[in-house]
């Protein structure tokens, strides 16, 4: 049922773009129903009464001390400050709610969407406070007391809630994929030869480069988790957890590369650029991995894909310094200087020796 929210929050976009309306500036309420203003302040002086809820778009509520509100007061995209009364519920979404010593609600407090509440001694709440809660996880029934919004038919509380929901998420999910492609593409642009050495080390070192990033994922939180702690030292945290992040973008970007790589080479492509194959190999990989991440059944799988890819592609960075240097495995023992196993000299053959003559046999005189 709560689905149904947003509509209101299309609303309330839609009433940023549009100018003030002057028609309801004044304060008075129209036929008793209440007041609605779009961009524009709002105060309820002292001693004035407002018969009806309180609606304000893109907006702060001022409701100095004496004043009261026979309704509720909502404020979208704004804040309220209230000495006065409030006889129902008090909704505020992306500002900040004061209650002073003589504000009075009778019905809930509802502050969301990064907004803070204070409460002076002095305030009394008749009914709950909802804090620090996204406006999405409240129940419709509240809210259509609140808005005196009529039952809506079932359809819309299962439906087409749920797949604008869905397409919201969708839409969502999509931008973030295309925003990893462009910077992957980007930063093969700026630095082919770096982002083509760590992924040649990932296809020639896999298993070195997964074990080097599992080293490293563990040793750096538990770093970062240290300086954390130390307030000295908490700047430090967020400079090594920014170099981590760096690390494993830049890892995961030449992964992507690989991929597109080999991908444009199974199409035939005649040239191979570095920002495409960069940018189509993340772009996939990043698709891949989100859309099994996000399914129920395959979550499990790919997270996995995705850990272990990021581990993959951090390790090669390491391994390579951020692609400044060429990965070499290091010589087992006995090896030759170049790590591989010098060639057993084989023997020659020995000429065979002319037979001996035989009795009987000599020379002709």
């Amino acid at each position: 049922m709560r689905r149904w929210l947003i509509g209101l929050i299309v609303l309330s976009i839609g009433a940023l773009l549009l100018p003030a309306t002057p028609a309801l500036a004044d304060g008075d309420p129209p036929d008793d129903d209440g007041v609605f203003i779009w961009n524009e302040d709002y105060t309820l002086e002292e001693g004035k009464r407002l018969d009806g809820d309180l609606i304000v778009f893109n907006g702060d509520v001022t409701l100095e001390a004496g004043s009261r509100v026979e309704g509720s007061v909502i404020t979208w995209n704004g804040s309220a400050k209230v000495e006065g009364t409030v006889e129902r519920d008090l909704v505020v979404s992306g500002g900040d709610i004061v209650l002073g010593d003589g504000a009075r609600v009778a019905g809930d407090v509802v502050c969301s969407w990064n907004c803070d509440l204070e409460q002076k001694p002095g305030a009394r709440v008749g009914g709950g406070i909802i804090e620090g809660v996204p406006l999405r996880g409240l129940q419709l029934d509240r809210v259509r007391g609140v808005l005196q919004i009529p039952p809506l038919p079932k359809i819309w509380d299962s439906g087409p809630g749920r797949v604008l929901n869905w397409m919201l998420r969708a839409i969502r999910s999509l931008v973030a994929i295309m925003v990893v492609a462009a910077v992957a593409g980007l930063v093969a642009l700026i630095w082919p030869q770096q982002t083509a050495q760590v992924g040649q080390t990932v296809v020639e070192a896999p298993l070195p480069s997964l074990g080097i990033g599992l080293l490293t994922v563990v040793a750096g939180t538990a770093l970062i988790v240290a300086l954390a702690i130390t307030i000295c030292l908490s700047p430090v945290a967020i400079l090594a957890a920014l170099a981590l992040s760096a690390a494993g973008l830049f890892g995961w970007i030449a992964v992507g590369g690989v991929v597109g790589e080999r991908l444009l080479r199974a199409l035939n492509a005649r040239e191979i650029a570095p920002l495409w194959a960069a940018g189509l190999g993340a772009l996939l990989i990043t698709l891949i991995g989100t859309g099994l991440s996000s399914a129920f059944c395959l979550a499990p799988l790919g997270w996995l894909m995705i850990f272990a890819l990021g581990c993959i592609g951090l390790g090669a960075v390491v391994l390579t310094r951020f692609g400044t240097t060429a990965y070499v495995p290091a010589a087992s023992p006995g090896s030759g200087p170049s790590g591989s196993t010098p060639p057993v000299p084989v023997a020659a053959p020995e000429s065979p020796e002319p037979p001996e003559p035989s009795e009987g046999e000599g020379t002709g005189d």
